[in-house]
């Protein structure tokens, strides 16, 4: 199966259980079945951050092995930090400064890669600003304002791209 066949099956299960798991789940009482179910999505979400790594690493290693390499590398070290969000909300804080840094390779390689519109590119930017925003916001004030979390959104773009369609041939 094609890397990018395998991502679009990868990245709207990623986004569905990430939102069940970090939006729904959390506010539940802590004792009830459904947040455990929610504690267990953020697992599989995790497992699946591994494997979404390791795929964008393999798109894009002809286009650029040093950026393809910080994608895997920014994508699997926030994965400890998401896990430990699941005991500790604040872990997840931490995580997000590796969630943003991770966008910056893909926001750059989508750029230079010539298989997606160079705009994704420019969004996965912003949404790397809007989790180190986030980040910060949260260690600073003590929560993250609905204006910072939407720049987040340019994750949202690329992955809805990568769903419904996909990337170009690159003919060399």
């Amino acid at each position: 199966m094609k890397t990018i066949t395998k991502l679009r099956i990868l990245y709207p299960a990623w986004i569905v259980i990430s939102i069940f798991s970090l939006l729904y789940a959390p506010t539940l009482a802590s004792e009830s079945t459904l947040f455990k179910v929610g504690q267990l999505g953020q697992i599989v979400v995790q497992l699946f951050q591994i494997m979404i790594a390791l795929l964008l690493y393999k798109l894009f290693m002809e286009t650029d092995k040093e950026q393809a390499s910080l994608i895997a590398i920014f994508g699997i070290l926030g994965v400890p930090l998401s896990l430990m969000g699941i005991l500790m909300p604040e872990a997840l804080h931490l995580a997000e400064v590796f969630w943003g840094l991770w966008l910056i390779p893909i926001g750059t390689l989508v750029i230079r890669s010539g298989m997606f519109p160079k705009w994704i590119g420019y969004f996965l930017y912003i949404g790397s600003l809007g989790y180190f925003g986030a980040t910060v916001s949260y260690f600073l004030i003590g929560s993250v304002p609905a204006s910072v979390d939407i720049f987040t959104m340019g994750e949202v773009i690329w992955a809805l791209w990568i769903t419904f369609v996909g990337a170009r041939e690159v003919r060399n």
